[in-house]
């Protein structure tokens, strides 16, 4: 007989919401703030230059405003990193935009009684403020970020927490999130079922194949109902 899903844990960034859109509308923003731009051409090559040089946001921030510094004419030379560095922690998290079906899915899980947990790396300033500015905080018992946490994804230790706080047992939890090694690998060791959310990174090849894959949030659903 099936065991009865105790709860759903998600990641945050494109999968709960799609960080890769606000990037975008970020760096265009950042880049009519302080960047000198002769054309429309040449402003979308700085805005694919910040995109490679934010590595998905894996990207020390303090290293990428140097690279925009030294890359970049600026409209005031003057410019220093620390100012564009102010600026990414001071207006970034304004740019959040929510996956498609984000809301949908999260109110059909509570619908169902299942615990929702949700688990991101980064600094806890940066993913809190994004979290709000989302307007999700209050679908989830439980919220661990990585910063406040001292350890991050793929740890197991943070999917074992949050397993902890919500009282539910691993084989009967599932875990969502696009990135290969620290959400599909991270909570696969933790022993939960595992589903990556493809679309943003490519699968790693020294990684074993998912045994759960899914293309739109709303899919969880059904693999979920099917469980």
């Amino acid at each position: 007989m099936p065991m009865k899903t105790e709860a759903v844990i998600f990641d945050l960034d494109n999968t709960l919401i799609n960080r890769k859109l606000a990037f975008r509308a970020y760096s265009e923003h950042f880049i009519d703030r302080f960047a000198s731009v002769r054309d429309a051409r040449q402003k979308e090559e700085f805005v694919e230059f910040m995109r490679v040089s934010d590595r998905d946001s894996y990207r020390d921030k303090r290293e990428m405003a140097l690279e925009c510094l030294a890359a970049f004419p600026l409209k005031n030379p003057e410019t220093t990193a620390e100012e564009l560095l102010d600026h990414w922690f001071a207006e970034f998290y304004n740019y959040t935009v929510l996956m498609d079906g984000t809301l949908d899915v999260l109110e059909r899980l509570k619908r169902k009684n299942i615990k929702l947990g949700l688990i991101t790396n980064g600094s806890p300033h940066a993913q809190h403020a994004k979290i709000d500015k989302a307007q999700i905080r209050e679908y989830f018992d439980v919220v661990i970020v990585s910063g406040e946490a001292g350890f991050h994804k793929p740890d197991k230790r943070l999917f074992e927490l949050a397993l902890s706080r919500l009282e539910a047992k691993p084989e009967n939890s599932w875990y969502v999130g696009d990135h290969p090694r620290n959400d599909v690998f991270g909570a696969t060791s933790a022993g939960l079922k595992a589903v990556w959310l493809r679309g943003f990174m490519d699968w790693h090849r020294d990684l074993d194949e998912p045994e759960h894959r899914i293309d739109s949030l709303d899919e969880i659903i059904a693999l979920i109902d099917k469980a």
